[in-house]
Formats: structure tokens, sequence, C-alpha cells
């Protein structure tokens, strides 16, 4: 049976090559709650005050990172935070390949390792601390970077330096079957801490017909049932795949009439595109996929609407 690849992540404020992204996390600094060299999204900031930094429905954040578009303020503590789904498949199984994640933060590892953070888990009831790449709780080695032979990964602290913060990076290969894949840190309930990271999966599935639609998966995703038993979701928008072609078409013009979508059919290798024309396909897509046919299901009205999709695949997966 052949088999896909697929490859997802998350960016929250920094990028693959070295940045100096940081925020200010002393209180008493003039330019305290300011996040600099902020790459790709927004940086995690969690500051629970709301008195002297309060969020007013009308003018929005009052917190400078917040207010100036660069951080995602958290007014609560977390122990372990959910920051995302990277990819969930109904009835299906991936096989994770290939980890790689980069952090900047104020907290966390220092000398030896004690916990591994901004990482996937395969699991809603892991705890960020205790997962499959983290099997034991503390490690004897404390000259970096670590390789763990038993486990099969890779960490290395500061690597680099940043203005204020630690740089972490972690790197595991293997295989992993599981239906679905998480993003959570382990914030251990502190408050005044900010992260950045960069996280990136590779994984492989069976060959099926893809949704290709990007979509929100708290939002957009998990309240169809019906959705969900079209397709799986990946947060790259392509990687979803589904049973019959027919059926995510069904489903998607019933739910989705007014966005542009694909369908990707992997035994016609026919790309059928609605409130899309070939124009707006990326040429990487079509590299992906080598559909040998493309058909316009309905062409779009308002081309603003294609260009958003086609905008946003190019983000998701740039």
């Amino acid at each position: 049976m052949p088999f896909n690849t697929g490859f997802a992540g998350i960016t929250m404020g920094i990028a693959y090559y070295d940045t100096n992204t940081y925020c200010q996390s002393n209180t008493t600094a003039s330019d305290y709650g300011k996040c600099y060299n902020v790459i790709d999204n927004k940086v995690k900031f969690v500051q629970t005050d709301t008195t002297t930094w309060p969020i007013d429905p009308t003018t929005g954040d009052s917190f400078p990172c917040a207010k100036d578009g660069t951080c995602t303020r958290y007014t609560t503590t977390a122990s372990n935070r959910y920051l995302g789904t990277l990819f969930s498949f109904t009835g299906r199984q991936a096989i994770v390949q290939y980890i790689y994640t980069k952090s900047h933060s104020n907290f966390g590892i220092e000398g030896r390792i004690k916990y591994l953070r901004f990482h996937p888990v395969p699991t809603t009831s892991s705890d960020a601390m205790f997962t499959f790449l983290f099997p034991a709780q503390v490690y004897e080695q404390d000259t970096w970077p670590i390789y763990d032979p038993v486990s099969n990964w890779k960490a290395h602290l500061n690597p680099y330096a940043i203005s204020i913060g630690r740089v972490f990076y972690l790197r595991w290969q293997g295989t992993l079957f599981t239906p679905v894949l998480y993003i959570y840190v382990f914030e251990e309930g502190y408050n005044n801490v900010w992260y950045a990271s960069y996280v990136r999966v590779v994984y492989a599935y069976e060959s099926s017909p893809l949704a290709i639609i990007p979509l929100d998966y708290d939002r957009d995703y998990v309240q169809y049932q019906e959705l969900r038993n079209a397709f799986g979701f990946s947060i790259n928008g392509i990687d979803q795949p589904g049973w019959n072609a027919d059926d995510i078409i069904r489903v998607l013009r019933e739910l989705f009439p007014d966005r542009a979508w694909a369908v990707f059919d992997d035994r016609q290798y026919v790309l059928y595109l609605y409130n899309l024309t070939p124009d707006y396909v990326p040429d990487w897509l079509i590299e992906k996929l080598a559909p040998t046919a493309m058909k316009v299901i309905q062409s779009p009205a308002d081309a603003t609407v294609a260009k958003a999709w086609m905008d946003e695949l190019n983000i998701r997966n740039a």
C-alpha cells in the first residue's frame, strides 16, 4: 500500500533560522512586556495582572506586546497549556517519523535536562513532561548537546545567544503510530513567562483522497461530525485523508458553499476545484499531488475567496 508524506507545523514568533527574538520580562524595565524581532505569527506571554494591564472590549488588550500585535497574552496560568492540533485522523493511523522543535523562552531548561517542552504529544491525557519522547524525568548528562541513544533524540541548550532568555533545540527521529498529534507546553503554573517556538513534524499516512482546505481545528472541524466522518484534519490544510472523494465533495459543498476548497481523487489523479480556477493552485501543490487533470466544479464568483485559500495554504506550508 503506497503512503503519502505529510509535513505540519506551528510557528510562534521565530523562524527556522537563528533570530534574536525575545521579550522583556523584567518588571522594572521601562520596556517591560515588549517583544522584539518577532518573525512569524506571535510569541506567547503569560501575564495575569488585568488590573495593571486590563483588557477593554473596545480598545483591546493593554499589555504592551498584545497591544502592538507581537504576542498572544494569557491572563491565566496553566500547568500544561494546549497550543494546537497538528493532525487528527479519525479511523486512521499516521506514522510520525521526524520532529524538530526550537524555542526561545525566559523559563525552562537549565543545567541538565529536567523536562522537555514545546513538543508534540499523542493524547490529550498526556502530561507534557511525560511523553513518548521523554519517558524519564531527569537525565544524567549535563554537557550540551545531549543525545539519548535509547529514545533517539538530540537536545541542545543555547546553541546561540539571545538578549533575554534561553534557546532550546530538540530533534527526534523514529516511528510512532498515532491517529492524532497535539502541541502542548509545560508552563508549571508560572506567571510572567514568555516563549516563542518553531515546531515541524514529518509523518506518513496511507494514500487516500484528500480534502484541501485550511481549517481551524477547534472552530471549523471538531464541531462537525459529518466533516470528521468524511476526512481527517491537518494543520497544513492539505494532508487531510478521507475514504471517498465523492463523500468529501458532498460534505464540503454542504458545509462550506461560500469558501474555496479542492479535493484530490488519488484513484483518478484528478484535482477538483470549488470556487477556484487552476490559476490559484500553487505550483508546489501541483508538484506534490501530480494530478493528471484539474476539473472546476464551480468557478469563483469572488476572486478574493480563491486568493484567500491560496494565501492561507502558502502561509501554512511556507
